[in-house]
């Protein structure tokens, strides 16, 4: 988690939330030859991630024009035309791979990295913009860092869960969600009525939960399968730091790899390491069995640390239904997804406004407010 946060600190609040280890402001990213360390403060401008002369280009970025504003352009494209070429071309990989493991040439812009496109409606560039966030912070605001639950993910989520009481109904199975009179239905173990419905599932799920325009407006989603393997041992030498990122010309699997026990120690018993690697999958890698991923993606992993890789634990999950991506068009079916939704059933998750935990908090609060309004 990055806090403080509007509306995921009060959530989390006592609830065993502490910061990351201070090496979690470390990041490194992989070019297929060598390893480059990123340290927070002005001196990353000095990363040899591109020549001299890209930089320079880069430099001039506030010199760029905008195109209208309903252009959709890809991350790739937008990149490059602020940045330049090469510059451009690296920064697009590197963010497309960090948070949607996806190809920067079919991720919106404006859909998959508001952030970045806000920074320059609002200050005319990406560099303009981001000295202003550095002034502001420096003006007395709170600098977000990283926070790590102290148990799992999966046991801080049931903690929240298990605290609604009686109102939380876990494994009730749900085969439609159908609109009879004024209210809804949802059917399924049981038979359950209710003014609002807020779906929290992937949209090619939501879709065959409902019918009609929004049904098949659902349908209209895209997602990338990944694989996620863990490795694990005793002297497991790692890098200081959150994590890794592959170039564009890496060439790996591997899109990023977490360096768990670095920034969350307590993820590890004393004396061990691991890692988490997210890798795009393939379908030769979806199809293998579990050996041959942890080979494939071991023989990776050492080639990245520069060493061999001696592991005693291991594991593989296939996320078949994968990462929602905000390709090109996103916002115009999303448009569609809004105007085929009746005003008492709402849509939350990954699939739609965002797939860091911030922006689903942010969406969450929109929902709530809206339903009690």
């Amino acid at each position: 988690f990055t806090l403080p946060h509007p509306h995921l600190s009060p959530l989390l609040d006592g609830r065993g939330i502490q910061p990351a280890a201070d090496t979690a402001r470390m990041r490194h990213i992989w070019t297929g030859k060598r390893l480059i360390t990123l340290r927070p403060g002005p001196a990353v401008v000095l990363a040899p991630l591109a020549s001299p002369r890209a930089k320079l280009r880069g430099a001039l970025e506030f010199l760029v024009a905008e195109p209208p504003e309903e252009y959709d352009e890809s991350l790739d494209t937008f990149l490059r035309r602020r940045l330049g070429n090469d510059l451009g071309r690296v920064a697009a990989w590197l963010a497309a791979s960090g948070v949607f493991a996806g190809d920067p040439t079919r991720l919106s812009a404006h859909a998959a990295f508001p952030t970045l496109t806000d920074l320059v409606d609002a200050h005319g560039s990406i560099l303009g913009g981001v000295r202003a966030r550095f002034r502001s912070q420096a003006e007395g605001s709170r600098t977000r860092s990283v926070h790590v639950p102290l148990t799992t993910m999966t046991d801080l989520a049931t903690q929240i869960a298990e605290s609604l009481g009686d109102r939380f109904r876990p494994g009730v199975t749900v085969n439609a969600v159908r609109r009879e009179g004024p209210r809804w239905i949802v059917d399924g173990s049981e038979r359950l009525g209710a003014d609002h419905v807020v779906l929290a599932t992937h949209p090619e799920v939501a879709a065959g939960l409902v019918t009609g325009p929004l049904a098949e407006a659902l349908r209209g989603s895209s997602a990338a399968p990944v694989v996620v393997v863990g490795l694990g041992g005793p002297d497991l030498d790692i890098p200081d730091g959150f994590g890794i990122l592959t170039g564009p010309d890496a060439a790996t699997a591997t899109r990023g790899v977490l360096l768990e026990s670095s920034y969350a120690p307590h993820r590890a018993p004393d004396g061990h390491g691991l890692v988490k690697v997210i890798a795009r999958a393939t379908p030769q890698l979806l199809a293998a069995d579990d050996s041959a991923v942890v080979d494939h993606i071991g023989t990776e992993v050492a080639g990245i640390f520069g060493g061999d890789l001696d592991v005693t634990f291991t594991e593989v999950v296939r996320h078949r239904r994968g990462i929602p991506q905000y390709e090109l068009g996103h916002r115009r079916w999303l448009a569609a997804v809004d105007e085929a939704t009746p005003e008492s059933l709402h849509l939350a998750g990954w699939g739609y406004r965002g797939v860091g935990l911030a922006h689903l908090a942010t969406d969450a609060f929109r929902i709530a407010q809206h339903i009690t309004a």
